[in-house]
């Protein structure tokens, strides 16, 4: 060794104790509490399995409604059946690919995968096609085709009676609401909207009103939908909410003639059109009542609560959190209508108001329905949670431009409802006791499933579940 280095060495007292001695000596290790012990999840069921047995039980003519929607192609020649373009559509947002393009890496030479279609579908699959094939197509299929499918979907579970312990009143609770898809800094086609910015930019984007069977259980079903567009680059006045609305309200009465529904809006439809056809229509109404939004209804309304102080229903909470006061109105009157108003206000232990509510409905109240009607009204907020949200950041990717033709644009999204439709049946239903302790998260769900489909083989006789309960989420 250099005799300069062993000298620098000598005068340096500070020496690592780890190298006394020329070798590496153990450190003390610091000592700790024993952590947890890791909690195991259950093992994750076979969900091939799973959903062909949902979509067999609930829907044992799905493959015949996938089969009438009518196929654009006309050479004879195709190598793919329509109905198993369709449901692989499906099978891409059920399992939360996010783009084609994924889904299309994700499930390449998946064999097990065609298998499972062609068992479902009962037809030969021998392998999966591209899901490019699937875009060509669907820039040709009317968007009403499927829109009709999701309307069978709909009338199997409410004849089979699966849905009868949401109604209330005898009633299914419909919430709508409007939504935007995705949006532009350039004109994306002839339908855009137009939003006008402070700054000077303008965005265009396209939106889409839907309509929601909802339950306290948690549910949101899409039963039915509307595209807010313009009908060309030129026109007086751009599309909206309350003129989809009034679009899709003849279609509801069309496609479920004899289905009582209750609706269930915000503030945005306190109009006396949209409460009138709802009236003809013979369907309830509950509408987010506001002061700002119909001043000189709000003022009656509050005279009427102060000369009848009998109206009111006070519950209390258990252990002590707090109180709840009902109280309502009938008889306003509105532009030739009777309607009826009802508060609802809950306050903490210490009478501290925590929520407020105000409602406005086109039928009697009193104090045997007073809970029943103010519970129903606040159940708008399902369409927003379970539906919108599930749909936006569930891993469906409401947002994501899956195509940019405006045909193919619609058709994907109606796919995708139909595929939310099938994901609350069987996650929701069908395992709905066991699927947060196994899969916790949709994203995972998501991902679990699609290893499923691509790799667990059907096994040759597919056990009927007896029934299937909506109600154990």
């Amino acid at each position: 060794m250099d005799k300069g280095m062993q000298a620098v060495e000598a005068t340096y007292s500070v020496r690592d104790p780890g190298l006394t001695g020329g070798a590496a000596q153990p450190c003390t290790q610091p000592t700790s509490k024993r952590g947890r012990p890791k909690k195991l999840r259950p093992p994750p069921p076979a969900l091939a399995r799973e959903l062909a047995i949902v979509l067999g039980h609930f829907f044992p003519q799905l493959s015949a409604w996938l089969g009438d929607v009518h196929d654009p192609r006309q050479s004879g020649r195709a190598a793919f059946p329509l109905k198993v373009l369709l449901l692989l559509g499906v099978l891409m947002f059920l399992s939360h690919s996010g783009s084609r393009n994924h889904f299309n890496d994700s499930v390449r030479d998946a064999l097990e995968m065609a298998k499972t279609l062609a068992r479902i579908l009962g037809c030969e699959v021998e392998v999966l096609p591209h899901l490019d094939t699937l875009e060509k197509v669907l820039r040709f299929v009317d968007p009403e085709t499927l829109e009709a499918l999701l309307t069978k979907l709909v009338r199997r579970l409410i004849r089979m009676k699966a849905l009868d312990g949401w109604r209330i009143g005898g009633r299914f609770l419909l919430a709508m609401d409007g939504t935007g898809l995705y949006s532009f800094r350039q004109r994306h086609c002839e339908y855009c909207l137009e939003t006008h910015h402070e700054s000077g930019m303008v965005t265009y984007s396209h939106k889409i009103l839907v309509a929601f069977i909802v339950s306290s259980d948690g549910y949101a079903l899409p039963v039915a939908c509307d595209f807010i567009e313009n009908q060309g680059s030129v026109y007086v006045k751009q599309d909206c909410e309350i003129k989809a609305f009034h679009r899709l309200e003849p279609k509801l009465k069309r496609l479920y003639p004899q289905t009582p529904f209750w609706l269930l809006l915000d503030g945005l439809y306190a109009d006396q059109n949209v409460m009138r056809a709802s009236l003809l229509n013979g369907w309830n109404v509950a509408i987010t009542f506001k002061d700002s939004d119909m001043p000189a209804l709000w003022t009656e309304a509050q005279s009427l609560l102060a000369i009848c102080p009998g109206q009111v229903l006070r519950i209390t909470f258990p252990k002590g959190e707090g109180t709840r006061e009902l109280r309502w109105v009938n008889n306003l009157e509105y532009e030739g209508m009777k309607l009826s108003a009802i508060f609802q206000v809950d306050m903490d232990s210490t009478g501290t108001i925590v929520h407020s509510f105000a409602h406005l409905c086109c039928r009697l109240i009193d104090s045997r329905n007073a809970l029943k009607v103010a519970a129903a009204a606040r159940l708008r907020w399902r369409c927003e949670n379970e539906g919108f949200n599930v749909l936006k950041n569930g891993g469906f990717a409401l947002k994501h431009v899956y195509s940019h033709n405006p045909v193919a644009g619609k058709t994907y999204v109606l796919l995708m409802l139909i595929a939310h439709l099938f994901q609350q049946l069987l996650a929701r239903g069908r395992l709905g006791t066991v699927f947060r302790a196994v899969f916790h998260t949709f994203l995972n769900y998501g991902e679990q499933l699609l290893e499923a489909l691509k790799s667990q083989h059907l096994p040759s006789n597919l056990d009927p579940p007896g029934q299937i309960r909506l109600s154990t989420a």
